[in-house]
């Protein structure tokens, strides 16, 4: 081969590596319904094009995306840059057409972007996010979705429910990211001062009776360890520390609003932990209390292991619900 056609060989292959390089690095939104506003469309086009498009090619070049100022809110910008420190993300896909959801509270959502959680080494690695944008197409959060999100949505029996249900699930998602990117101030703000916090270990004695719970569940076989709201956050402040990474999921979730407190749920989860230094599954249960709207908050707070003694799997039944507290009493200290 002469040396004219190596330096043509040379140029085409600098030429496709760059073309490839550029491929991988760029991902375009196309909004295909749901929005009338044809500029306001381009505008969140574009905003979350640019962003998907930042993490590529920063996680390529092994640095840290920046979220453009007039295109992202400072809050977005701040929460983004937490989830980012526990694990970068990428997404592979280069044209992503997605639907425009109306938010109830206000402003815009696109969900199901597929992502890659590069800190994760399992199959827990690809996952998805949400971008929730404001009336005037800047991001204003991004965040890790729960699954089964439209069916728990359209489960109420009563259409004038579906706002607060609504806000029941953007909730629990924010709850899940939040510990995704270790923000523990985000979650010692979800808690109310007083909440019962219980973790469920293998029965050694009865619960104390003077608890709030009504029914011990002995049969469970477990005994029950109930924190402070100041022990549970303290001891969480220090997993954060010690965890360089930490993916929480939750799946087979269960919605359901009190029958005597309506703006009060009952939310329970399966929770899936990852983390650099411990993995385990089991069942998460959370009392919110939505009769302040603009600041709904957790009461309760569980957790009891899916397998217990001798690799017992632990009954459905046995899981704490709403009816096994005394809600006159947790409300009545949390005016």
């Amino acid at each position: 081969m002469n040396r004219k056609n190596v330096f043509y060989l040379f140029i085409l292959l600098l030429f496709s590596g760059q073309t490839l390089l550029a491929q991988l690095e760029t991902c375009n939104l196309v909004i295909t319904d749901g929005i009338q506003n044809e500029q306001l469309k381009q505008t969140m086009e574009k905003n979350v094009s640019e962003f998907l498009t930042a993490c590529n090619s920063a996680e390529m070049k092994g640095e840290k995306p920046v979220l453009n100022k007039k295109a992202a809110t400072d809050d977005a910008r701040k929460r983004f840059s937490d989830l980012w420190d526990n694990s970068p993300i990428g997404c592979s896909v280069d044209t992503l057409e997605r639907k425009c959801l109306i938010r109830s509270t206000g402003g815009y959502q696109i969900r199901d972007i597929p992502v890659t959680m590069f800190a994760d080494t399992t199959k827990e690695r690809n996952q998805e996010i949400v971008i929730n944008l404001t009336v005037d197409g800047k991001i204003d959060d991004i965040f890790v979705p729960i699954t089964q999100y439209t069916d728990l949505l359209n489960a109420g029996e009563k259409t004038e429910d579906l706002g607060l249900r609504e806000m029941v699930l953007d909730f629990v998602e924010g709850f899940r990211t939040a510990y995704n990117r270790k923000d523990i101030n985000f979650i010692s703000d979800m808690f109310s001062n007083n909440a019962i916090i219980i973790v469920g270990k293998e029965i050694k004695q009865k619960p104390n009776s003077d608890t709030p719970l009504r029914n011990s569940l002995s049969k469970a076989q477990f005994e029950y360890q109930v924190k402070s709201k100041q022990d549970y956050i303290a001891s969480l402040r220090n997993v954060f520390k010690t965890n360089k990474y930490i993916n929480v999921e939750f799946t087979e979730k269960e919605v359901e609003v009190h029958k005597d407190f309506p703006k009060v749920y009952g939310v329970t989860l399966k929770q899936i932990w990852n983390s650099s230094l411990h993995n385990d599954v089991g069942y998460v249960f959370l009392l919110i209390d939505f009769r302040d709207e603009n600041q709904p908050l957790i009461h309760v707070r569980t957790w009891q292991p899916e397998k217990f003694g001798d690799n017992q799997t632990l009954a459905r039944d046995k899981v704490y619900q709403m009816y096994d507290f005394n809600m006159k009493q947790i409300l009545g200290n949390n005016k």
